[in-house]
């Protein structure tokens, strides 16, 4: 992936025609790049309004920068996508604690405890009255989560 930080635009020195720099991205090239002047200004592009030419190298950046744009959300999107995967994980680890049997996993995420955090600061008699499981059973998982935290 060529994305550097921003696109950047090149204009032609007026007396030896040498590209340089240039203030922004004139309308037409944002135009033939398939954006309005808006949508370039919300991607952090600078349009120059007051520019006229057109350099065909300008709209090619332009083009390119957006399929680089697209390619980095397409990619944060996967990165995203395993850690939903793993939000079912924290189940296991409550599973982990000695002093939570296997059984009692489901019961707690039923009633919302997926994480060591919810269960050493969870309510004792409103876990019990969810779960069904004895509020002295609770109170000894809570101590053991509160080590783990």
């Amino acid at each position: 992936m060529s994305f550097d930080i921003i696109a950047e635009p090149t204009v032609k020195s007026l007396r030896d025609a040498r590209p340089r720099r240039g203030r922004g991205f004139s309308k037409e090239e944002t135009s033939q790049a398939g954006l309005t002047v808006d949508e370039a200004r919300r991607m952090g592009l600078i349009v120059d309004i007051k520019r006229k030419t057109v350099h065909p190298e300008n709209v090619a950046a332009l083009k390119q920068y957006m399929k680089d744009l697209e390619d980095l959300v397409a990619s944060m999107a996967e990165e995203t996508e395993p850690t939903k995967a793993k939000a079912a994980a924290p189940a296991d680890d409550l599973g982990s604690l000695r002093a939570v049997n296997k059984t009692e996993v489901p019961l707690l995420v039923k009633a919302g405890i997926k994480t060591f955090e919810d269960l050493a600061y969870c309510d004792i008699s409103k876990v019990a009255k969810k779960t069904g499981i004895d509020e002295d059973r609770i109170t000894k998982m809570v101590k053991a989560a509160l080590k783990k935290v």
